[in-house]
């Protein structure tokens, strides 16, 4: 098997805990970065390990939802309609200004961090993009959140696809260990045919969080 990810098995040994706690944790939603491959429960073995370091040695654990889902970034979050803008920068800057607890300063380093990541590689595919800056302290919000953009014209985000970007997420979490759930959670996702196919219906924003909440929970628990 692909080393990348770990079997229940494999990460009961790694926290020296029976299958059973694991399968329990799972169930809770107290274990993060699991996800079903095949019908069978799956770990990110780096995410994996990020994460028993953080629990071991963070001072703030607390402050960690390590229950959190993608619905829940969701409801903090912004869903914003007929978003525009002639590129990237602008459509940026037209989003993060939306966002009344994040001071301007703050918006243009997550804005100058996310555009260096999508200069790098565009993270569309399939008309979607999934964006985030990096935690490393250019900005703080309490709560995480994620927002999502459906653009008033599709544009050309040089996807790897070639597929104009119709709708944009971008993910701006309060700690590492949070980004890495919902960005784990969120990329499984766009795997499914029937998600992406939610997403492009642009549903109102309670029709759309309790869609999201269905497949979530049906696909990820």
């Amino acid at each position: 098997m692909d080393k990348t990810f770990l079997t229940v098995k494999e990460v009961a040994e790694k926290l020296d805990v029976s299958e059973k706690t694991i399968y329990r944790m799972i169930n809770s939603r107290s274990i993060p970065f699991a996800i079903k491959i095949g019908g069978q429960w799956r770990f990110n073995s780096e995410k994996i390990e990020t994460w028993v370091v953080d629990s071991q040695g963070s001072g703030d654990r607390t402050a960690t939802n390590y229950k959190i889902m993608i619905a829940d970034a969701l409801a903090d979050g912004l869903i914003i309609y007929r978003a525009c803008g002639g590129n990237r920068d602008e459509l940026l800057d037209e989003v993060l200004g939306m966002i009344s607890d994040i001071p301007v300063d703050e918006a243009t380093q997550i804005k100058r961090q996310t555009l260096y990541r999508e200069s790098i590689v565009s993270s569309s595919l399939q008309g979607i993009s999934f964006m985030t800056p990096a935690v490393d302290g250019a900005y703080q919000i309490e709560k995480t959140k994620l927002l999502v953009a459906f653009l008033d014209q599709p544009m050309d985000f040089k996807a790897i696809d070639n597929i104009r970007t119709e709708i944009v997420f971008l993910l701006l979490a309060s700690n590492k260990t949070e980004r890495l759930i919902i960005k784990t959670r969120l990329i499984r996702l766009l795997m499914e045919k029937d998600f992406i196919a939610l997403v492009k219906k642009q549903l109102n924003r309670r029709e759309f969080i309790e869609q999201v909440t269905s497949i979530e929970t049906k696909l990820l628990g």
